[in-house]
């Protein structure tokens, strides 16, 4: 469950210093991001400022990136967080071939570990995933007798899903935020799922256009080296 919403002075260093690659899919209305680091492309209402989630979650177990569409300063307002290598997948069944009693065991587990209104929905055609929320109330143990006997009552919550991408990788996608979340939130948020991706074409392809303005740059530097000679 995710409980950092601020981010650190270190994060928006490298928040601001960092290079962000993402293709223009649309001037006025979206993006396609696509992240060189963890082979991953997803549609977003709009470019985000990316910062590494190690330095985010101060955890260098967390693998991925999160993109961030509105802040006031280092507080994160709307965000979402896109985890790889995010669980076991020994552990965790495989929602696409699973016996369904299988899978409903494995979500009735997961409704007490703090999450709620969870589903099996569509991420792409053909490749189901778990999306829940963060539960708004969570039973807690007051005097440490190992028995719940309080309720804490969370100040955001956050939606999240888990899933397989084709190639096997475990991913987990978080929406993140201080805005908190509404049908309309949501509804972006699921959309953007079914965006997700393998980027390894578009990475090769970004990293193709990089060689060849390094060589542009230097055939042109050349010649008007050689030009100067002449003079």
């Amino acid at each position: 469950m995710l409980k950092k919403i601020f981010i650190s002075i270190t994060a928006l260093m490298v928040w601001l210093t960092a290079t962000v690659f993402a293709a223009e899919e649309n001037s006025n209305e979206s993006y396609n991001y696509v992240s060189r680091d963890y082979n991953f492309s997803i549609k977003c209402p709009k470019r985000p400022n990316v910062v590494p989630a190690t330095i985010f979650f101060d955890d260098p177990a967390k693998k991925g990136e999160v993109l961030i569409f509105e802040n006031m300063e280092y507080e994160v307002k709307r965000g979402w967080v896109v985890l790889v290598d995010a669980f076991n997948s020994t552990s965790v069944p495989d929602f696409n071939k699973s016996d369904k009693k299988l899978v409903d065991q494995y979500v009735t587990e997961l409704q007490k570990q703090g999450y709620e209104n969870m589903s099996i929905i569509d991420i792409t055609k053909g490749n189901k995933g778990i999306f829940a929320l963060t539960a708004k109330e969570i039973e807690i143990d007051e005097d440490g007798d190992g028995k719940p006997d309080g309720v804490a009552i969370a100040e955001n919550q956050a939606a999240i899903t888990f899933f397989r991408m084709p190639d096997g990788r475990c991913l987990s996608m978080q929406m993140i935020g201080t805005n908190g979340i509404d049908d309309a939130s949501i509804n972006e948020f699921k959309a953007a799922l079914s965006t997700i991706g393998d980027s390894t074409a578009a990475v090769q392809e970004s990293k193709d256009n990089d060689k060849k303005d390094k060589k542009d740059k230097k055939n042109k530097k050349y010649k008007k080296d050689k030009k100067d000679k002449k003079k």
